[in-house]
């Protein structure tokens, strides 16, 4: 199990700086009901990249911030949304385990997995509070995108006219807009020029964009021990992603083959391998991959704007680990 001390293999010169953000995400969970905060800690502890609070943080850096104890309490809430999320997502996909651990909504039932969610996120804007307005309305600007994704999606669960445009939407909203919030945030607070906050915003857009295609590949290609689930989660849940709307264009048979796993409310074991071989042997994987490399390009290409230094060039190898990652 992680605990405060324990920092992400992402930490990209900022060790001790995500170490904080470990130890504040411990601190503001306590309550005095235990239940919330030993739920709190099982999202928590479960680890993960941390990849939020990394482009939160190295993005201040690059632009010359200073207040460290600031920009570590915005890293925090936006961490604490993240997680807030994840247990809610579990709610509503039935989902047990994640990350190779059970899920909140698992092991601590469905009443208490809601209100764990929801102290999360109070959690968060709590912290998020003790800023000026924009931070606060960037922020739930983002917590508002993230709640259209998820409508969206749910729309086209099990449906099978879902196209490359709204998926992007959907991951735009889901994943990228947190990412596009925690730059954001850091150029406000460094007080960067409108024109560079805007430029750093986009960047964390288009990597959440190529972090989620990534995280989709993962889902037809990845080692489940590594990745932390079985393969062909999105298929059994009825999800449409990137891999399987492009292998649906490669033959008829392969997108019958597909719909037919997407369309059914409870597919068994073998009917999600079959689905999950079919989009393997498409090709379209290496399609795929190829369109999260056009948005790891793009974002690279916003942050020209920012000086030479250990931060940004962290903030481009962030791009490449991004693209590389086995889990």
């Amino acid at each position: 199990m992680r605990n405060a001390m324990t920092t992400t293999p992402w930490d990209f010169g900022i060790q001790k700086e995500l170490r904080m953000v470990e130890q504040k995400l411990h601190d503001v969970v306590g309550s005095e009901e235990p239940v919330l905060t030993e739920a709190s800690l099982h999202v928590i502890d479960a680890g993960g990249k941390r990849i939020r609070p990394a482009v939160t943080i190295l993005t201040y850096k690059s632009l010359g911030g200073q207040d460290i104890e600031k920009i570590v309490n915005v890293a925090t809430g936006i961490e604490l949304i993240h997680s807030a999320t994840l247990v809610h997502d579990d709610i509503n996909d039935g989902g047990y385990t994640r990350r190779g651990r059970e899920t909140v909504f698992k092991k601590y039932g469905l009443h208490d997995a809601i209100v764990t969610g929801d102290f999360l996120f109070v959690k968060a804007f709590q912290l998020a509070g003790m800023f000026d307005k924009s931070i606060i309305d960037t922020t739930a600007d983002a917590c508002s995108k993230l709640a259209e994704g998820e409508i969206l999606q749910n729309r086209y669960r099990h449906h099978t006219d879902l196209t490359v445009d709204t998926y992007l939407k959907i991951i735009e909203r889901k994943t990228g807009y947190f990412l596009r919030a925690g730059a954001t945030v850091a150029g406000i607070l460094a007080k960067a020029e409108a024109d560079v906050v805007q430029s750093v915003g986009s960047y964390g857009s288009d990597l959440g964009i190529a972090f989620q295609i990534i995280d989709d590949v993962l889902d037809f290609t990845g080692d489940p021990e590594v990745v932390g689930k079985q393969l062909g989660v999105d298929l059994r849940e009825g999800h449409l992603t990137i891999p399987s709307l492009l292998a649906m264009k490669e033959s008829e048979a392969t997108k019958k083959a597909i719909l037919q796993v997407v369309r059914e409310e409870n597919p068994s074991p073998e009917s999600i391998k079959g689905g999950v071989e079919v989009v393997v042997k498409s090709g379209a994987i290496e399609k795929a991959r190829g369109m999260a490399e056009y948005y790891g390009v793009e974002a690279i290409g916003h942050i020209g704007c920012l000086g030479r230094s250990s931060e940004s060039q962290a903030l481009r190898d962030l791009v490449k680990r991004v693209l590389e990652r086995k889990s």
